[in-house]
């Protein structure tokens, strides 16, 4: 007030020192000076109060009757008018100026903020510890003395008014809590672009911190497959020099002329000899699996074949009943053979350990949408959901079999079968028992091929 005062004090001076030479009313044109300066400097009210001020100075010195307060004509309310119409809409330019000018400030200030943020959060090997200062620098952004970064649910304890919310897409991950604050700021759009910038960087953050756990877990996962593979396979070649020699002596025994308990001891070792060389053909063949070395031979085959020669071959190794079923006309698969009745032959043996004893195992084969399907079902308990997620993975042994397994059987069968171009899944479950399925392309015939 007193800046509005002074400056119509000098243009008084200013319009007296002129009055002698320039007719007066052209003289007063110099209050507008001091209304335009007030005005777009500190608003409008303070504008009018300087235009109400010039128009009495300049009627009470300059306007006849001179020192008195009487407007006697209508060019002097006309004045009076000039001067607030003046202030008016010079405040009102210069506040929409001032206004945008601090909003482009803004905006260049939250810019400079953003690349801040962004190089912290790119530079820094954890986002917690980045957090405290993101939160410092976000808060004194908005006037507050300090601030920090809360993720998670709200506090209970936290004061209303001096948190801002920070949220993506509608999904909240925490807030800005400020310390000495402006009041009103958390609430004020400033406040909701930070929230936005913040969301933003946190989640990149978030998501560059997984994607980096993930890599160090492949590696993890890569390096330890490596180091398994190469141990079943040395081991595994270990052994089957040895293991041949046992069972063939064990062979041999069986023509010797011997006392009834010593043949049920050569048949515990042929039987036994026999079970642990064929661990040692699993592990070489999941080791030949994850190093990509089981390379198919591919023919085309008749999948009635094979499902006959693997019921054939698991009934050689026991007594396990079978229900064979399968359409009669089914197309030519180009598979390996002895892979694919691989396969088979691992489902048969796993139906079967899982069934109750002399409950057979149901195998049946069709045509379905291009493919060629061959179903294995038991009669046993039952895959539970717990389980279902594991039950292909290598030495996972499910819970139910009548006698312990390797845990490689069904990891073998689905590698043999991807290998094949082949699915092997484990089906919805229906009732009791287990149903698994293998899906075998159906390649089309050449001509002049028979089917």
């Amino acid at each position: 007030m007193v800046i509005a005062a002074a400056s119509v004090a000098a243009c008084t001076v200013v319009v007296a020192l002129l009055t002698p030479t320039v007719p007066v009313r052209s003289a007063g044109v110099f209050y507008l000076v001091a209304v335009l300066a007030i005005s777009s400097i500190y608003g409008l009210w303070l504008g009018l109060a300087t235009s109400v001020v010039s128009a009495l100075a300049f009627n009470f010195f300059f306007l006849p009757p001179l020192h008195t307060f009487t407007i006697s004509s209508s060019g002097d309310w006309l004045a009076l008018a000039a001067f607030a119409l003046a202030a008016l809409v010079t405040s009102q330019l210069a506040a929409r100026e001032r206004a945008e000018a601090e909003q482009a400030t803004r905006r260049a200030a939250e810019a400079e903020l953003g690349e801040r943020l962004a190089t912290l959060i790119a530079n820094g090997s954890q986002l917690q510890t980045a957090l405290p200062l993101l939160g410092r620098q976000a808060a004194r952004a908005l006037g507050a003395r300090d601030g920090g970064i809360h993720l998670g649910p709200p506090a209970p304890s936290a004061q209303a008014g001096r948190a801002v919310p920070i949220e993506l897409d509608g999904r909240r991950l925490g807030e800005l809590r400020l310390i000495d604050a402006p009041a009103g700021i958390a609430e004020s759009a400033d406040a909701a672009r930070i929230g936005r910038i913040l969301a933003g960087l946190i989640a990149l953050g978030q998501e560059r911190e997984q994607r980096l756990a993930n890599e160090v877990e492949a590696e993890a996962l890569r390096r330890s497959n490596e180091l398994t593979t190469a141990l079943l396979r040395t081991v595994s070649h270990d052994f089957r020099s040895p293991l041949t020699a046992i069972s063939t002596a064990a062979e041999g025994l069986r023509f010797a002329v011997l006392e009834g308990d010593e043949r049920e001891l050569v048949d515990t070792i042929a039987e036994q000899s026999g079970r642990l060389s064929r661990l040692v053909t699993n592990l070489l063949d999941l080791s030949r699996l994850e190093s990509g070395a089981a390379v198919p031979a591919a023919e085309w085959v008749d999948v009635r074949d094979l499902v006959d020669a693997a019921v054939a071959d698991v009934r050689a190794n026991g007594d396990v009943p079978a229900e064979v079923e399968h359409e009669s006309d089914l197309p030519l698969v180009r598979v390996d053979a002895a892979q694919l009745q691989r396969v088979l032959v691992n489902l048969l043996e796993n139906a079967a350990k899982f069934s109750p004893p002399g409950t057979p195992v149901r195998i049946s084969a069709a045509a379905r949408g291009g493919r060629v399907t061959v179903s294995v079902a038991d009669s046993g308990p039952g895959v539970p959901d717990s389980e279902r997620a594991h039950i292909f993975r290598p030495f996972y042994r499910g819970a139910g079999g009548r006698e312990p397994g390797s845990g490689l059987g069904l990891a073998i069968a689905r590698g043999l079968a991807t290998a094949n171009g082949a699915t092997l899944t484990l089906e919805p479950a229906h009732g009791t028992g287990a149903t698994l399925t293998v899906s075998i392309p159906a390649a089309p015939v050449p001509e002049g091929r028979p089917r």
